[in-house]
């Protein structure tokens, strides 16, 4: 993360907001009279939200996020703008649409919002908000972990292959380059798309906005954006492009197709404006059999059960610990398979004659307790608790202040903590919370 240049863009941001609302008119009207900011694409995406808790990611001056809220969401929206996110309270308070702002760099507030177990329905981000964020990689670790499971993160985003062109469509630039892009300042793109971006009509306001304050940006490829995700241990479900952009006048000719479908000019072929992405966090409490509880049977562990339970290890483990990335968890994989299940006395839960999850034991410690994601909910990794407990009464163990779900499972299961460690055994900054059950 480098924080100089998100600082510089809050600043460019802090100045460019203004700008771009002094273009909008009357917006609590706006609101007031049934107004909504939304795009069909992103309600599609999202699906139905009545009753949901939604986190709006850099959620600017708040126009979506009373828009998610009157269809029924919960909505807490996030921005690093101290102007965009003063500017969405008032509007929330104008408009008489209840929704919470905060305003933070993304990436400290999640690590707050772990740190309070703060958990959503939906994750949403739209239209250019990742070219702001230096690193892909706790931005996709972060909405993994405030997801809940079975949470959906709904994204769309203009196309990265549109910023190879200028402004009059002549390739020029390198797709997804590697260095951040220095830029003279966040623009008033509000005034160059006119209507498209002021539903309500659109006001002269300032004219000629030079921003004081430069802006830093970082162009992700949808390679990027993906494999982050996937790291992170959420599901890709959808992966969709659109030959337009919505609302959004970013070159010369562009027209409007209805609905503020913005085309390039007659003359060009149809290239891809933007591009939407949803994916899912493996729910965790489907069960086996049809959502029906199987007899798991607990025995000791066999050398035939090696391969199967690495399996289950790294399924597990993407889903419980996305923050240590997947490069990391497959570099760990080889001392799980070669180090630490031999040197363990490790029982295995068979449903239906098929392991369905273990409990490592060295001594009376939890080296590791894991079940296939697919199964959670069973009552699997209960059994092997309470099978280790009957044996040798009291119990340690060592979680991730991080994974919040084993936190609380192994609290529902009578452990309390003991101490905290702010590194893990490897010197990494994720915090250990030390627990015990007493005999």
């Amino acid at each position: 993360m480098q924080n100089d240049l998100h600082e510089a863009n809050r600043l460019s941001w802090n100045a460019a907001t203004a700008a771009h609302n002094s273009h909008k008119g009357d917006q609590g009207a706006f609101f007031r009279n049934g107004g909504s900011t939304l795009y069909p694409e992103e309600i599609e995406l999202l699906g139905d939200l009545a009753g949901l808790d939604l986190l709006h990611l850099q959620c600017n001056s708040g126009q979506d996020s009373l828009s998610l809220a009157r269809l029924g969401a919960n909505v807490t929206g996030v921005d690093i703008s101290d102007e965009a996110i003063a500017f969405a309270t008032r509007l929330s308070s104008e408009s008489g649409i209840a929704a919470t702002f905060e305003r933070a760099d993304l990436f400290h507030w999640f690590e707050g919002a772990r740190a309070r177990g703060a958990v959503f329905d939906r994750v949403f981000a739209s239209y250019g908000t990742i070219c702001w964020l230096s690193d892909l990689g706790p931005w996709a670790r972060g909405i993994a972990s405030v997801l809940k499971p079975g949470g959906r993160f709904a994204f769309i985003e203009f196309h990265p292959f549109a910023m190879v062109f200028d402004e009059t469509w002549t390739p020029r630039y390198d797709y997804a380059p590697r260095e951040p892009i220095s830029e003279a300042g966040v623009g008033d793109y509000v005034a160059a798309s006119g209507t498209g971006l002021a539903p309500d009509g659109y006001e002269q306001g300032v004219v000629d906005f030079r921003n004081p304050h430069p802006s830093f940006e970082f162009n992700w490829g949808i390679a990027d954006v993906v494999q982050a995700l996937i790291n992170a241990g959420l599901k890709v479900e959808c992966l969709k492009e659109y030959p337009y952009a919505n609302g959004w006048v970013g070159f010369e000719a562009m027209r409007d197709s209805g609905g503020g479908r913005m085309l390039p000019p007659e003359t060009m072929p149809s290239v891809p404006l933007m591009y939407a992405i949803a994916a899912a966090k493996p729910d965790a409490t489907t069960q086996v059999s049809a959502g029906k509880r199987s007899e798991a049977n607990i025995r000791p562990y066999r050398a035939e059960d090696r391969d199967r339970l690495v399996d289950i290890w790294l399924s597990a483990s993407r889903v419980g610990h996305p923050f240590l990335g997947e490069e990391r968890l497959l570099a760990q994989l080889g001392m799980v398979r070669d180090t630490y299940l031999p040197m363990a006395d490790n029982w295995v839960a068979e449903v239906d004659g098929r392991p369905a999850g273990f409990i490592g034991l060295i001594d009376r410690f939890i080296g590791g307790l894991f079940v296939d994601p697919e199964i959670h909910g069973a009552g699997i990794g209960r059994g092997l608790i309470e099978h280790a407990a009957a044996r040798l009464g009291h119990l340690d163990v060592g979680v991730y202040a991080d994974n919040a779900s084993a936190v609380e499972f192994y609290r529902r299961r009578g452990f309390v903590e003991t101490s905290r460690q702010e590194t893990d055994d490897e010197g990494l900054p994720f915090a250990v919370i030390h627990m015990a059950r007493p005999s």
